[in-house]
């Protein structure tokens, strides 16, 4: 068994498979003296263990990484450091868990490990304070250039563009869900690519570009209702509510009140409607 297996099958979040898997690899690592793969697989076995609410016995794992662990070996440490850091903050010292993502990511952007840089900004965002992580999300964002990844850098626009959401600064918001679009329109499937279009209407409708919302929303709305009868269940429910709300807040502030308000009356109904029958 290989790390590399052990890792596919955390990524599949079969957590106590992986567990498994990683006692498997540290086993033959020994055996191998190879002590790269002792120490991530180590670190993963108490990630594992973190994730099923075992952080006491997960601590052992990790100390035994944290004995063989060393910063002239990248792979190990900085998987180690992520782990560290995430005991931390599970812990409660969101300030300790803070200062270790972050030499996470200083070691890792040294030693262009950008994957790993990307992650330890993931972590960050989770315990720094909301207006910071917008600069976060950008310092992972640049990391994530480095590798070409269309499909990450999806990802890591749209994330960016809901904190922006969270924070009223909906302009910012709006750059971020276009960008974030663009990925998409490279990479994703057809259901990604239409969310990544209704996140944009829903953007400019935020930043009081209604007219401009209302037009993308239109025809979004025609093809929600086209996959729903196509396919009718809570999830295409769901989109046609999106829509429907999305599209009846631009007709209020166009001025068609009654039409508009008709429509977020259905909205709400589809979105009720959705969630009750999802299982």
């Amino acid at each position: 068994m290989t790390l590399t297996d052990a890792d596919n099958t955390f990524g599949q979040r079969k957590y106590a498979q992986a567990l498994d898997q990683y006692r498997m690899a540290v086993a033959q690592a020994e055996k191998e003296r190879n002590l790269q793969v002792q120490v991530e697989a180590l670190a993963q076995m108490a990630r594992c263990l973190s994730l099923t609410g075992k952080l006491a016995e997960g601590r052992g794992s990790l100390e035994k990484a944290a004995r063989l662990a060393s910063n002239d070996e990248p792979l190990g440490w900085s998987r180690y450091l992520g782990v560290r850091g995430i005991f931390e903050r599970e812990s409660g010292d969101r300030a300790k868990a803070r200062k270790t993502f972050e030499e996470m990511y200083d070691y890792c952007v040294g030693k262009e490990l950008h994957r790993r840089a990307v992650d330890a900004v993931h972590h960050i965002a989770i315990v720094v304070p909301a207006n910071e992580q917008p600069e976060w999300a950008l310092k992972g964002i640049r990391e994530a250039e480095k590798l070409s990844d269309d499909a990450w850098l999806a990802v890591l626009w749209n994330n960016l563009g809901a904190t922006y959401e969270d924070l009223k600064q909906y302009d910012k918001c709006l750059d971020a869900y276009r960008k974030a679009r663009h990925y998409h329109h490279k990479s994703s499937d057809e259901h990604r690519k239409f969310v990544a279009d209704w996140a944009v209407a829903h953007a400019l409708r935020l930043a009081g570009k209604a007219e401009e919302a209302k037009e993308l929303l239109e025809p979004l709305l025609a093809e929600a209702k086209r996959r729903h009868e196509k396919k009718p269940d809570a999830e295409t429910l769901e989109w046609v509510g999106w829509c429907k709300k999305d599209l009846g807040e631009c007709l209020v502030a166009l001025g068609s009140k009654a039409e508009g308000t008709a429509l977020i009356k259905e909205a709400r109904a589809a979105l009720v409607e959705s969630r009750s029958t999802r299982p």
